[in-house]
């Protein structure tokens, strides 16, 4: 007998955690409103009595799938890390699970409010923890720039559920610890109070105009699933019969929310490219010009990141088309760069501009439209 072979008897997974890699699974794949707890039961392999016996319902088992994320990629802040050890950490754990940004950023919307706040409390405590690293290195920094640099760290490690570029898990982790790195050593304007802007506005005289305009704000605040008929017609100020003389359905809707808000990047490309014969300089207006659109909130540059599951086949093409013109400038402007590693760092900068224009209370300082620009900038110019 040849002993020098052994059969290693490999323990199976408890019930819970199958139950867990299988909701997490298809909630990332389909949507959390897309998924039933009869459809996890049946990719487990057990009957919904059995599922309901470890989770009452399934808003408890996807705050279950969100805290497992978190534990998933979040470094343990001993008292000796320092920012570069928990950089190098954190990104390989974001490398090696890929929806977790999907999970924080597009499901937790879902999650009743006190799950909600629960997780909005360990993303705050968890910015706290780089903020106080990124000051440690940077003392001159006051609470409110590391903070904002915090956040963009949080943004790159998000980033790897926004696309499904093919990369090696090593090269994955070195690109998004470059990125992190090169968005620590930003240099940020001085934090400026926004000034007094009218809290009433005009509305179009177009019924059609205004629904669009009003759906396009909510989609992007609750989510194309959250977001119903009735609330957009009722901020609109359109009753329900009168809201179908409009629009068909509610995906009709979508469909002209993701038409304009893909012309109006294609005319921001087109712009900058006529106005630009240095691709460096073209590059740094593309990035000013789509963080002013998702600042601004007119279309729907979240989409990108958070609803990928609601768009159709020629949407997600003209997507791909959108970030290979991206990355072809980042390319002229960095000969040496491969297309991969390049494509990579253009949907991590974009992650970071998706995500920290919804941060609500970053966009009291008047300076970080500029911030933003010099951070994702910074993310295209790393490694």
């Amino acid at each position: 007998m040849d002993t020098t072979l052994s059969t290693v008897r490999r323990r199976p997974k408890d019930r819970k955690e199958q139950i867990l890699e299988s909701a997490r699974a298809l909630i990332v794949e389909l949507g959390y409103r897309n998924v039933s707890m009869a459809q996890i039961a049946d990719r487990v392999g057990i009957t919904a009595g059995a599922l309901y016996r470890h989770f009452s319902n399934k808003s408890v088992l996807l705050g279950a799938v969100i805290g497992q994320s978190f534990d998933d990629v979040t470094p343990t802040f001993g008292s000796r890390v320092t920012l570069a050890g928990a950089l190098a950490v954190s990104c390989e754990h974001a490398a090696a699970h890929r929806d977790v940004g999907a999970l924080w950023w597009r499901e937790a919307r879902n999650l009743p409010d006190d799950l909600r706040d629960g997780l909005r409390d360990r993303l705050r405590a968890v910015n706290r923890q780089y903020a106080d690293l990124v000051e440690l290195e940077r003392p001159h920094l006051g609470n409110g720039q590391a903070e904002e640099v915090a956040w963009g760290v949080q943004a790159v490690l998000a980033s790897p559920s926004s696309h499904a570029s093919r990369i090696s898990g090593p090269e994955f982790a070195a690109l998004l610890t470059s990125a992190c790195e090169a968005l620590c050593a930003v240099e940020l304007a001085p934090p400026t109070p926004l000034p007094k802007r009218a809290s009433a506005r005009l509305e179009p005289v177009s019924k059609r105009e205004s629904l669009l305009g009003h759906a396009i704000v909510l989609f992007g605040e609750n989510g194309y699933e959250a977001t119903g008929l009735d609330d957009i017609g009722a901020a609109a100020g359109v009753s329900g019969p009168n809201l179908y003389s409009y629009f068909d359905s509610k995906a009709e809707i979508l469909e002209a929310a993701i038409e304009r808000g893909t012309s109006a990047l294609w005319l921001l490309l087109h712009s900058v490219l006529r106005e630009n014969e240095l691709p460096e300089r073209a590059l740094e207006d593309l990035v000013r010009g789509y963080a002013e659109l998702a600042l601004d909130r007119t279309i729907l540059t979240s989409l990108l990141q958070t609803e990928q599951v609601t768009l159709s086949d020629i949407a997600r093409a003209r997507q791909r088309e959108y970030v290979a013109e991206w990355t072809a400038l980042l390319r002229a402007c960095r000969p040496d760069l491969e297309e991969t590693p390049a494509r990579v760092l253009v949907h991590t900068a974009l992650s970071v501009v998706h995500t920290l224009a919804r941060i609500e209370h970053l966009r009291a300082n008047a300076s970080f439209p500029a911030d933003l620009v010099a951070m994702a900038l910074a993310v295209l110019f790393s490694h």
